[in-house]
């Protein structure tokens, strides 16, 4: 894991620490990293995590006995998958992937989420200055697209069942965003923002003098939306 992750990790955590509240659900867990770091911290923590290759995915959860339940962002009813309380919810890099409306699962999260509670969502920034440098030196701001990458059966059966390779089955990104498309989303949803800031997570003294004059080149986007 490179430095920048490492550190991002610890922000995320200290981030979700400073709501204040007991009972946290990841959305995507991942390796578990931030699911692990708060159960650490005396949290109460579950997570729901895409149905394929479910039980190789979601191994870590064992020896930390934290509950991850199976279910796709998109088509389960979070009320009824997820059997804990849940105060704040977690989307940590993983909104540039979705290839349906963010909405779904904001509004389906607003559901479940008790009175007064969180969803917090961290994301890159779609208008960082590593991305207007590459743009002013002709380069790409999007990522290359592949004839074909195979995913395997199981992706292919809960991901993509049309049989027909799409580019982001590649996991790029579908579409990265900046803070105000954010901000609109939460409130389209029925959030009150209480948090929008940015953030670099990897150290340029150029970057940094930079991002200090013009917050909006960070690297990354934290928005915290609160049930109302």
């Amino acid at each position: 894991m490179r430095e920048s992750e490492i550190t991002r990790y610890k922000n995320t955590l200290k981030d979700l620490l400073d709501l204040n509240v007991e009972h946290y659900c990841d959305l995507g867990p991942g390796k578990g990293e931030i699911c692990i770091g708060l159960h650490k911290a005396g949290k109460k923590v579950c997570a729901l995590e895409a149905p394929w290759d479910f039980e190789n995915r979601t191994a870590w959860k064992k020896e930390y006995n934290i509950n991850v339940y199976s279910g796709d962002f998109f088509t389960c009813n979070f009320n009824e998958t997820i059997k804990e309380k849940v105060e704040c919810f977690s989307l940590i890099h993983c909104i540039a992937h979705l290839r349906f409306p963010p909405h779904i699962v904001l509004k389906n999260a607003y559901k479940k989420l008790e009175k007064n509670g969180y969803f917090y969502l961290s994301t890159v920034n779609a208008g960082s200055l590593d991305k207007v440098i590459k743009l002013f030196r002709g380069g790409a701001i999007t990522e290359e697209v592949k004839e074909y990458v195979d995913m395997g059966e199981e992706y292919r059966k809960y991901c993509n069942p049309t049989g027909r390779y799409m580019i982001w089955d590649s996991w790029m990104h579908v579409k990265e965003y900046r803070d105000f498309e954010l901000k609109k989303i939460f409130e389209d949803c029925g959030y009150k923002v209480v948090i929008l800031k940015h953030r670099n997570n990897f150290k340029h003294w150029k970057n940094e003098i930079l991002c200090k004059i013009w917050p909006h080149l960070s690297e990354e986007i934290i928005i915290v939306g609160q049930k109302v």
